[in-house]
C-alpha cells in the first residue's frame, strides 16, 4: 500500500510538471474511483484544489491588457492580490467594483492555448497509435482517437472564457424559479475570451453537503428531483436546454 501511494504521488507531481493539459487529465482520474485504488484517488483528487497558482502581477497585466486599461483602479475599488483559488487553467482573486459589488476575477493562465495545440496534438498521435494495437473486444473496435478529439473539442470550449459566461447566464435564467439555487451575476463589461468576473458566492464542495448528519444529502437531492422544469428556451419553445 505505501509503494503504491508513493507511485501516487510521483504520478501527481509528474502532471503537475507537465502542465494544463495533464492535470486536466489527472482532476478527471481522481474521479474514476470505479477503476483506480484509493491510494492513488486520494493523491490525484488534491489536483481539484492544490494547483499552484502564477504572478499576481502577470495576472494583474492579463487583466489590464484584456479590458484595455491602463490601471485596476479604473475597475476595481479594490483587488486581492493573494489568490482565492488556482487552477489548471486559471486563477481566480476576489475584488469589488468601483459601483460596489463583491467579485471574483477568473484569469487565464498564460499559453494555455499553445500548450493545448502541443499536448493534444501529442495525445491524438498516441491515440492513433492505440487503435491500431488495441484489439477488438466481442467485434467492438475501440476509438481512442475519438476520445482525444471529443476531449480536444471540449478543452478548447473550456479555455473560452466567453462560452462559459453565456453558460452562466443561460442557467441562471433556466434555473430562476428554484429559490434554493444560487447561480451568480456575471459582468459583461469586464468578461473577455481570458478573464470572467462574477459575483462572489460564499460556498462549500458539493461533495462535502450534509444534512443533520446525511452524508448523501438526500434532502437536497429529494429537491431537485422534485422540482418543476425549467422554462422553456426563449430561442426554442420545444425545448429547455
Amino acid at each position: 500500500v505505501e509503494a503504491r501511494r508513493q507511485l501516487a504521488s510521483e504520478l501527481r507531481d509528474n502532471l503537475l510538471a507537465l502542465g494544463p493539459t495533464f492535470i486536466k487529465f489527472g482532476q478527471l482520474l481522481s474521479t474514476r474511483v470505479d477503476v483506480l485504488p484509493k491510494e492513488v484517488i486520494e493523491e490525484l483528487v488534491s489536483l481539484q484544489n492544490e494547483v499552484p497558482g502564477f504572478s499576481t502581477d502577470r495576472a494583474i497585466e492579463i487583466i489590464k491588457e484584456e479590458l484595455g486599461i491602463a490601471s485596476l483602479n479604473e475597475v476595481f475599488e479594490r483587488f486581492d492580490k493573494k489568490p482565492l483559488a488556482a487552477a489548471s487553467l486559471a486563477q481566480v482573486h476576489r475584488a469589488k467594483l468601483k459601483t460596489g459589488e463583491e467579485v471574483v476575477v477568473k484569469i487565464q493562465r498564460d499559453g494555455v492555448k499553445e500548450q493545448l495545440d502541443i499536448d493534444l496534438k501529442n495525445i491524438k498521435w498516441v491515440a492513433s497509435v492505440a487503435d491500431r494495437i488495441d484489439p477488438e473486444e466481442e467485434g467492438v473496435a475501440s476509438n481512442w482517437r475519438g476520445i482525444a478529439e471529443t476531449s480536444e473539442k471540449v478543452l478548447y470550449k473550456e479555455i473560452d472564457f466567453s462560452i462559459e459566461k453565456q453558460n452562466c447566464d443561460n442557467f441562471r435564467e433556466l434555473l430562476s424559479n428554484l429559490p434554493y439555487v444560487k447561480v451568480p451575476e456575471t459582468y459583461g463589461a469586464f468578461c473577455t475570451s481570458k478573464v470572467l468576473v462574477m459575483e462572489y458566492c460564499q460556498g462549500v464542495k458539493i461533495n462535502t453537503i450534509f444534512d443533520d448528519g446525511d452524508l448523501t444529502g438526500s434532502k437536497h437531492a429529494a429537491e431537485l428531483s422534485s422540482s418543476p422544469p425549467p422554462p422553456p428556451n426563449k430561442n426554442n419553445p420545444g425545448s429547455s436546454e
